[in-house]
């Protein structure tokens, strides 16, 4: 018995060797896609902690999709209120596409986080409550 776990293990770990050599699938962009699509429709509906549950299943199949970084950013600044997660997110996105401004994406991102930034510099800025903090 312990000869054919044995054989069968090999086999394992040449299909594992293998396989990396081969591309991503395709089925996980469409799935990351996907759930973008589902959080920028629970985003529309006000629906932030669905959106925010939607844009983490995203990012978990592709870290790097700017859009869903993007409205993740959105949704803690204008749907939560979270300053911190909100400036954080909009670095990321700005990081992430290479602080080029021929990135729509990181030209958003600039933008929000200037509005944010002129925001909390007004006289008239009143800061949330912890209450209202996620």
């Amino acid at each position: 018995m312990s000869e054919r776990q044995t054989t069968w293990t090999g086999i394992s770990q040449t299909i594992k060797q293998i396989s990396s050599f081969f591309p991503a699938r395709e089925s996980t962009a469409e799935e990351a896609q996907l759930y973008y699509r589902r959080a920028c429709l629970a985003a529309a509906e006000e629906r932030y902690d669905v959106a925010l549950i939607f844009c983490g299943k995203a990012l978990e199949l592709d870290p790097v999709h700017l859009p869903t970084r993007l409205l993740s950013a959105q949704v803690q600044d204008r749907g939560l209120q979270n300053l911190a997660a909100a400036v954080n997110g909009y670095r990321k996105v700005i990081a992430l596409a290479g602080y080029e401004s021929e990135n729509p994406y990181c030209a958003a991102a600039r933008l929000a986080l200037g509005a944010l930034v002129e925001a909390v510099d007004s006289p008239t800025f009143k800061a949330p409550s912890p209450k209202s903090q996620r």
